[in-house]
């Protein structure tokens, strides 16, 4: 039983770690992410492309770690509940 609720904490706290950290992404302006440059220069297009593979793949990386956070809380429910049917049997 107790191991389900700290598998359900951990996977929540790992939701709420993705949260966070796509809310600090999410909160920048785009266009200070793609390109790196002053307003008078001229946009560098390999910097600029760069920058947007990178905020790609932190995207990605954003999304598999809300569904590793959501498996892991739905885990740790059915652990729980399964050990309270198992008791109540017995």
């Amino acid at each position: 039983m107790t191991i389900g609720v700290i598998t359900f904490l951990v996977g929540v706290g790992l939701l709420l770690l993705t949260f966070k950290l796509a809310y600090d992404m999410f909160t920048v302006p785009p266009s200070h992410i793609i390109s790196s440059t002053a307003k008078d220069q001229t946009v560098d297009l390999r910097t600029s492309g760069d920058n947007l593979v990178n905020v790609i793949v932190r995207v990605l990386l954003l999304i598999v770690m809300g569904l590793t956070g959501s498996l892991i809380a739905n885990r740790g429910i059915s652990l729980f509940t399964g050990s309270r049917r198992h008791r109540h049997r017995g």
